[in-house]
């Protein structure tokens, strides 16, 4: 018996980033991200600047690359949903009973929400014991769909502790995990493994994956919430 009251997201509260910043010849920081806002907005960091994040383990990047500084000269991409979007967009799974049919939706509706390039959905249904794989969307071959995930896999102990896998930077588990979508026609730059709980209890896997730069936070929460939200509709 599930308890049909919302779980707590899988995805903790994090400071916010600290940034390097370079015109090729000095390097200071690290600044927080307001500080380097005024900085642009005020011409003292040049557009032609690179960033480092501190402690992100990833590459110098365009200053005009930081979401919040492409915001300022409206570059920035599309917004995430609002609360009334994920309702409407999660309105059909009240009417779907078939775990293939739910799992394809929510699917791509995360892979919408992320811009994910392919994406893998592993469900548990309420009386099941297994973890069986119901979605595969993207450039991937299919060959993994019916099939259940092994309990010694990597990636479902990370779940079953409600750790969240993303990666860059990469460690074994998130290798597990980008081997896993490394059949994707675009490849690997970026891949992400979410715990979906409904009601205290892990009901699915969802793994995403594109060959463009990591994944934001914030989207993957977006994409926790779908699933959370099409989950509990089917329920009811």
């Amino acid at each position: 018996m599930y308890d049909l009251a919302p779980s707590p997201s899988v995805f903790r509260p994090v400071a916010p980033p600290l940034w390097y910043v370079s015109d090729g010849d000095l390097t200071v920081g690290p600044v927080p991200t307001k500080l380097l806002l005024r900085g642009v907005e005020y011409g003292r960091v040049p557009d032609d600047c690179w960033v480092y994040a501190s402690g992100s383990g990833g590459d110098w990047r365009s200053v005009q690359a930081v979401r919040e500084v492409a915001a300022l000269g409206g570059k920035v991409g599309p917004r995430l949903p609002s609360e009334q979007q994920l309702v409407e967009w999660t309105q059909p799974a009240a009417r779907i009973r078939d775990e293939e049919e739910l799992a394809h939706n929510l699917t791509w509706l995360a892979i919408l929400a992320t811009g994910a390039e392919s994406g893998m959905f592993h469900y548990r249904g309420p009386r099941a014991r297994w973890f069986v794989t119901r979605a595969v969307l993207g450039p991937m071959p299919h060959d993994r769909l019916g099939l259940a995930l092994p309990d010694w896999d990597p990636l479902l102990e990370a779940a079953r502790l409600g750790h969240p896998v993303m990666g860059p930077p990469y460690g074994p588990v998130e290798d597990a995990l980008a081997t896993r979508m490394a059949t994707s026609q675009g490849g690997v730059g970026a891949a992400a493994m979410i715990p979906i709980f409904f009601g205290g209890v892990l009901r699915g896997l969802l793994k995403l994956s594109r060959p463009g730069h990591a994944f934001r936070r914030e989207d993957l929460r977006t994409a926790e919430r779908i699933a959370q939200r099409a989950l509990a509709r089917q329920a009811n």
